[in-house]
């Protein structure tokens, strides 16, 4: 069931929309992270389908890495599903240098909060992968009279450093808050998982605009949330599941953790999603899919070809000679290749290796022979 805003005015939704996603490596040399193709649409696709189901009427997205593409993307596709407004603004019309960070992107553009009248500000992420109403965490944070509300959601131990890591009392008030720590602590309930933040934040936009008065706080995880944290006024808050089922989240930063959230749109097990999303996949990629991989827009796959746990990059044509995915030392000589497994294949990685084996000599690959 939805829970009606009591104004939708009085909140002001800011997406941050500017990061290069640099654990993507050559995925991202063309387009930022919250543009790049998923399940036949965009990452921010996720995040927008939340906004416009949630009640949201108006959205400031601040963008800056290859800004102009994703600014055309949502003027023609998602500008009109907002009665108020969609907006883009790109950092680097702010400064030389563009946004300094999340938080600064917040407080680079929070005139337009204060003219809009809001006293709540909702902050997304715009390259996760998940469904959420919105409205029941607007209204859970104005409920516990907390400054800051956080979404949080359990992830494995193993993967809790490249996340804030919350720690948080009976009542949902975070105790301790640590961004990215080498050492995350796991919940003492289940010592396999840990509470981590999902990088969605409602925020007191009074409190919000006296954290922001400082010019060096650049970052919400390193220096706003710890303030927070230390007033003892920041709360977590849990998602439901959405209509039932099993909450779904994901932030796919690595190409370990675009691939896995691929393969799970694909198999079905991370509904419930939108129709569209579910339908739009191709019999190649589905094939592939059963093999473990991926096929961007445009990617063929030639017949003889054999591929395990591989992301063909967007029009890229895979010859039937190549074998990727079972010989982790010959994938490492010519393709990014993580320490999971997970091969990236780009157009200029296949062009080297045809080079070498048309002339039968070896090419020394460079930049990519890593696993990371």
């Amino acid at each position: 069931m939805f829970i009606h805003f009591e104004e939708p005015t009085k909140t002001f939704c800011i997406l941050l929309a500017g990061g290069k996603g640099a654990r993507l490596h050559e995925l991202t040399e063309n387009v930022c992270k919250p543009a790049l193709p998923f399940a036949g649409g965009h990452l921010i696709d996720f995040t927008l389908e939340n906004a416009v189901r949630s009640g949201v009427r108006q959205v400031l997205v601040a963008g800056q890495y290859r800004a102009n593409n994703l600014s055309d993307y949502l003027q023609r596709a998602w500008a009109g599903r907002f009665d108020q407004g969609l907006v883009f603004r790109n950092g680097f019309q702010f400064a030389p240098g563009g946004y300094a960070g999340t938080a600064d992107a917040v407080r680079a553009n929070f005139e337009a909060v204060l003219n809009s009248g809001a006293d709540t500000v909702l902050v997304l992420s715009a390259d996760h992968v998940y469904r959420m109403d919105y409205r029941q965490m607007i209204e859970a944070h104005r409920a516990s009279g907390a400054k800051v509300t956080v979404a949080a959601d359990l992830v494995d131990i193993d993967k809790a450093s490249s996340f804030g890591v919350l720690d948080v009392n009976a009542d949902g008030r975070i105790r301790h808050f640590l961004e990215k720590p080498n050492d995350p602590p796991a919940l003492c309930a289940d010592p396999t998982r840990a509470l981590v933040s999902m990088g969605i934040y409602v925020f007191d936009r009074a409190w919000l605009a006296q954290a922001l008065c400082c010019d060096d706080r650049h970052d919400f995880g390193h220096e706003i949330l710890p303030i927070a944290v230390d007033e003892g006024v920041a709360h977590a808050y849990r998602p439901a599941a959405y209509h039932g089922g099993t909450f779904y989240w994901r932030d796919v930063g690595t190409l370990d953790s675009y691939l896995q959230a691929q393969l799970d749109f694909i198999a079905g097990t991370s509904r419930p999603f939108s129709a569209g999303h579910m339908e739009c996949f191709s019999p190649a990629v589905r094939r592939a899919a059963m093999t473990g991989s991926v096929l961007l827009p445009g990617a063929t796959v030639e017949e003889g070809a054999m591929l395990s746990r591989a992301i063909v990059a967007a029009g890229v044509r895979v010859p039937s000679q190549l074998r990727v995915g079972f010989d982790r030392d010959e994938d490492l000589h010519w393709f990014r290749t993580t320490a999971n497994g997970t091969a990236l294949i780009t157009a200029g990685m296949i062009a080297n290796w045809q080079a070498a084996h048309s002339s039968g000599k070896p090419l020394e690959y460079g930049a990519n022979v890593v696993g990371v």
